[in-house]
């Protein structure tokens, strides 16, 4: 078993918890734009993800108590998008879930073979996020 680095740990967790607190604004605000599109689907995907994003940072925060961290109230920036068209905000979710992903993945790498809990916890967000892509791909497709 390898040693568990706690410090590297707290921060990749702290960095997992404010990019989830960014998710939760970034979703809330595309609901709101994309209601003006009629596409009551596409709305209540990011009113979901928006749900998804503030229960995924409360069970990363709850994570980082685990191990000693203590959650700071910030949140990651969110780039300004140029347009603010169905796919425009549609491509930026998809390159969000694809940087939470990457995200989690680092913090797999971190604790495999060190902190069997957080392992399995990482995975299944993981899990979680690449299933979220996949739907994001899934609806681009569909509004070509």
């Amino acid at each position: 078993m390898m040693t568990f680095n706690r410090e590297k740990t707290i921060n990749l967790l702290q960095q997992i918890f404010e990019f989830e607190l960014a998710g939760v604004v970034r979703y809330t605000t595309y609901s709101l734009i994309a209601n003006s599109s009629n596409k009551n689907e596409i709305v209540d995907f990011f009113k979901e993800q928006a749900e998804e994003s503030l229960f995924h940072s409360q069970k990363v925060g709850e994570v980082l108590l685990s191990v000693n961290g203590n959650p700071r109230a910030h949140i990651a920036s969110i780039a300004e998008l140029e347009s603010y068209s169905l796919k425009d905000i549609m491509n930026a979710s998809l390159a969000h879930e694809k940087q939470a992903l990457g995200l989690y993945q680092v913090l797999l790498d971190a604790v495999k073979d060190s902190n069997s809990d957080i392992e399995k916890f990482v995975s299944n967000m993981i899990t979680e996020e690449s299933h979220h892509m996949q739907e994001l791909v899934e609806m681009i497709d569909d509004l070509n």
